[in-house]
């Protein structure tokens, strides 16, 4: 599986992911809101069951979305030596995929041009921070620098397990 293919298979997990936060523990999403929505918000503070739940639900997820990008690059340089800086490119790729995924379909399209009533937090219908184009943009550019550091740390683990225990 080519690296744009991968990104976009991880993009869709990222998505699942995201979709199933906003639905079952939006108090955990709220701080990556504009900041009018985050004063307006009505989410009262979560028990202390909502708050392991969601922690235990970002455990799982996280194991989830960041071993699938580890066994992309596994699958895909498995049969035959490769260099680092290969399998650098190949998980940059795909991560930066999700990135600009994030952007254009997550955060342009759904929330500041559709804006379905499951991302809008209760108490926070019609705030400007919906349409807010540019603080996604800015958050994008944060995410190139997050993503270049899973990039490289993701890379490292790929290439250490594919050069010690599968080449």
């Amino acid at each position: 599986m080519n690296s744009l293919t991968a990104g976009l298979l991880w993009s869709v997990l990222w998505m699942i992911y995201i979709f199933l936060i906003l639905k079952f523990f939006p108090h955990s999403k709220l701080h990556d809101y504009p900041k009018d929505i985050q004063d307006a918000s009505a989410i009262g503070k979560p028990s202390e069951k909502q708050e392991k739940n969601a922690k235990l639900f970002g455990a799982v997820g996280g194991l989830v979305i960041f071993g699938a990008l580890i066994v992309f690059g596994l699958l895909h340089f498995h049969s035959e030596p490769a260099s680092f800086l290969s399998v650098l490119l190949y998980i940059f790729i795909a991560a930066m995929t999700w990135n600009v995924a994030d952007l254009l379909v997550m955060d342009w399209l759904i929330i500041c041009l559709i804006t379905p009533k499951w991302v809008v937090i209760e108490g926070t219908e019609g705030c400007r921070g919906y349409k807010d184009w540019f603080f996604h943009f800015k958050g994008f550019l944060i995410g190139c620098v997050y993503t270049t550091i899973i990039a490289v740390l993701f890379s490292v683990i790929d290439y250490l397990i594919l050069r010690f225990l599968i080449w």
